[in-house]
Parts: structure tokens; sequence; C-alpha cells
């Protein structure tokens, strides 16, 4: 998960182009007056964010029920009794099979959408519009 955040910094990083102080005139001059708060943003302040909107899943997510269920039938197995007949466990395998989400899964397929997104409008130091008809195909202008 760490490196597809890790892909999407660097792609911001080069998008933003701070490390080139020759570019002095339009939006760059705006980066290059920012810098250190682009960077503050982009080394300590978009992960935080990141993690805060994915918190809203944290109850949903599948691999914490999946350790819970375990937990749970490897409880009711020592006390002897069978677990398929504990309302905990319907419960569990219930919420598992309606509500859980895989959360490391989702977080790196948003990385990945905004990855495409700021690569599809960003090519060569310009900003541009390429129409795109499907993955990887674009449209000529």
């Amino acid at each position: 998960m760490n490196q597809k955040y890790e892909k999407l910094k660097t792609l911001l990083k080069e998008l933003f182009q701070l490390d080139q102080p020759d570019l002095d005139f339009g939006f760059y001059r705006v980066m290059h007056a920012r810098a250190a708060e682009v960077t503050q943003f982009l080394e300590q302040d978009l992960l935080p964010q990141i993690k805060a909107a994915f918190a809203q899943y944290r109850p949903a997510d599948k691999a914490a029920i999946e350790k819970e269920l375990a937990n749970v039938i490897a409880g009711i197995e020592a006390a002897g009794m069978n677990p398929e007949d504990s309302p905990k466990v319907k419960e569990l395998r219930a919420k598992l099979a309606d509500d859980a989400v895989d959360l490391d899964a989702l977080e790196a397929e948003v990385y990945d959408h905004l990855f495409s997104f700021f690569r599809r409008y960003h090519s060569e130091g310009d900003f541009l519009s390429k129409r795109v008809y499907k993955p990887g195909v674009y449209g000529i202008p």
C-alpha cells in the first residue's frame, strides 16, 4: 500500500516541478512561491488526511472481521461447543458476506485512480486534456 502512495507522491512532486527554479512563469511561479507549503502537504499532511478519509470504512474492514471471527470460533471450540450454533458466529459471517470491504484493496484502487488522473492530464511539464477512448488509447487532437 505504501508503495502506491509513494508512487502518487512522486508523481505529484514531478507534476509541481518544485526542484526546477528556472521555471518562473504562470502556475510554476505560484508553486515556487508556495514550495514550502506544498512540500509540507505532500510529506506530512496528505497521508493523515487519506487515513482519516478511510477511517469510515474501518468497521467494515474484511481482515479485521475475519480475525474477530477466527478468535470467536477458537473461543467457542475451546469451550467445547459447536461454533456453527453460535449467534455471534452467524452474525460475523453475515457481516463478512454482506458488509465487508477489503480496505487495502480499496486504498490501492484509490491511489491507482489518482495516479491515472494526474498522469492523464500532465505530460512533459504541460497540463493538457487527453481524450481517452479506453485505457491506454488516446485520441489525437
